[in-house]
């Protein structure tokens, strides 16, 4: 799917970026071609790539440079980057493309035969580093296992509200076969069109309509896993007291005990009514107590997306072009009218709000938020706006894509926290991202949203803009992340709400589980993948090093 953003159909927006930072005037630092980079030989043996090719088909097998690249990192700053610096430093040696569990068997035999690193790959969006090659010096070798062969729905059960497919599928391919049987998932992360359902749950992913359907560990019900030591099936049940729960210990476990191939997940009716709308209070706070009134008066809407004031104003400056200059002319005076009743620009505050289910819920829904919601002086902007949000809630990576041709740093980072840690936690993170700004001397900016909301708390997503030094954009970076990242754990945040840990986020996670918890996933590692072979680098730390 090749895409972009259409940003000369949004006149205001880059004026408006370029009052907060000094931006290029234009882009000058693109991705390579192909052709223009050069990879060192991969390092699979002769005789090692014979026993391989007795596993699977020599269409199955990709060593050429071009697969090689795209398979090299995921989809965060760093990794966008160092695409754009030319930097590959390690590659995989070949990308593998089993269709069945028998070949993904076979495959992790051969990878502990001849401790060769394998790393599960499903649609390649992790911005946590969970996809980078990392080897250990021990390791021969390193292949990707791309699961994309994986795709097949084995069942849906219309009785139970179950569906099981293979985990390679991806979610545009997964809901267009539940729609067919008048059924959803209900699972859209911004990553939709390209990620996978195994890719989900290794992440423990969380959809922009996770307030009213749960994030992916909510709707798994069993799962199957290859690893090393052998096949680990949970079994189909809605519940269950029968000692632990297995299926959580698999669940964002990014690739290192095993490799999913299968889940079984529950699945609702497509909802009768979707009601998309959008609100605007006068400041953050009373947004912020909106939203916590709604969700405590257990009124669970799909979605609800409150931006603080520098991320409405954007919100505001990324408006399409209207079609007609009366339009625009009653546009920039509706925008006078909201800020001359208080709802001025640097204060004001947008919040989505989507609603699904049966349409007379729905109805109700909708009248209850609304009366609960004046109280907070909200003024409703109406559905034109809503569905307008809805109809491109999967574009930012795209708008990132533009902004990266400027050299901008484009990140994002989330956290979650408890309501009564809420303020302390925005306030810390904006505070500290903003001195490091200052620090490394760049201009920079930081604005925050809400998005995935519970009765005893909330998420807390961070955008990060700022220009960084040519030449020194990863060790910025490093050091913007390091400083966000100790303020989140200072305040009692988690160092993921729904990216995940990564290599990106492993410094930190003992910190936040334990060091109790990190060595029973050590024992676990070493259990189910004695050669430690699955995804080295990622989630689980070495203790030594911390």
């Amino acid at each position: 799917m090749d895409r972009r953003f259409p940003l000369e159909q949004r006149p205001h927006f880059w004026p408006h970026l370029r009052k907060l930072l000094p931006v290029p005037e234009k882009p000058f630092l693109f991705p390579p071609r192909p052709e223009e980079i050069s990879l060192p030989p991969s390092r699979l043996t002769d005789p090692i790539l014979r026993e391989l090719h007795a596993i699977l088909p020599d269409s199955h097998i990709a060593r050429d440079d071009f697969m090689r690249l795209v398979h090299t990192y995921g989809k965060s700053y760093r990794d966008l980057i160092r695409i754009r610096l030319r930097q590959f430093p390690r590659v995989p040696d070949a990308v593998l493309f089993p269709d069945n569990e028998d070949e993904i068997i076979q495959i992790l035999r051969w990878a502990t035969r001849h401790r060769i690193a394998v790393v599960p790959r499903g649609g390649g969006t992790s911005v946590v580093g969970g996809v980078e090659c990392v080897p250990a010096a021990a390791h021969q070798a390193v292949v990707v296992m791309n699961l994309c062969e994986l795709r097949r729905v084995l069942e849906i059960d219309p009785v139970s509200y179950t569906a099981e497919a293979e985990a390679g599928i991806t979610g545009p391919e997964l809901e267009s076969a539940l729609n067919r049987e008048g059924f959803t998932l209900g699972h859209f992360p911004e990553s939709f069109h390209y990620s996978t359902l195994g890719g989900w749950v290794a992440t423990r992913s969380a959809g922009q309509q996770s307030t009213r359907y749960g994030k992916i560990e909510h709707m798994v019900e069993s799962i199957r896993v290859i690893t090393p030591e052998g096949i680990w099936q949970t079994p189909p049940l809605p519940a269950a007291a029968d000692g632990p729960d297995f299926d959580q210990l698999f669940i964002g476990s990014e690739g290192v005990l095993g490799v999913i191939s299968r889940v079984r997940v529950h699945i609702r009716p497509l909802p009768e009514r979707k009601y998309y709308t959008a609100y605007l209070f006068p400041d953050f706070t009373a947004g912020v107590e909106a939203v916590q009134h709604i969700i405590q008066e257990d009124l669970l809407p799909a979605t609800i997306r409150l931006s603080d004031p520098i991320e409405t104003d954007f919100v505001f400056a990324l408006r399409e072009r209207p079609a007609h200059r009366w339009q625009q002319v009653v546009q920039e005076w509706g925008l006078r009218w909201l800020a001359f009743r208080g709802y001025s620009a640097s204060r004001r505050t947008v919040l989505i709000l989507g609603l699904e289910g049966g349409a007379e819920r729905v109805k109700w829904q909708q009248h209850t938020i609304h009366k609960l919601i004046r109280r907070y002086r909200a003024y409703h902007l109406g559905e034109s706006v809503g569905q307008n949000w809805y109809r491109h809630r999967f574009d930012n990576p795209y708008l990132r894509d533009e902004l990266l041709n400027y050299n901008l740093l484009v990140e994002t980072l989330e956290t979650a926290s408890d309501w009564s840690r809420f303020w302390p936690l925005y306030e810390e993170v904006r505070a500290a991202i903003q001195k490091a700004y200052d620090q490394l001397n760049i201009p920079g900016i930081v604005f925050a949203h809400l998005s995935h909301v519970y009765e005893t708390g909330t998420s807390l997503y961070f955008v990060l803009l700022a220009v960084p030094e040519n030449g020194k954009e990863l060790e910025q970076w490093a050091h913007i992340k390091r400083a966000a990242s100790e303020a989140i754990l200072k305040v009692g945040g988690t160092i993921s709400h729904h990216h995940g840990v990564g290599l990106d986020h492993r410094p930190w996670i003992a910190r936040e589980i334990g060091r109790p918890a990190v060595k029973l996933l050590q024992q676990i590692k070493q259990s189910l993948d004695p050669e430690q072979i699955l995804n080295p680098g990622k989630l689980i730390p070495d203790l030594e090093d911390e």
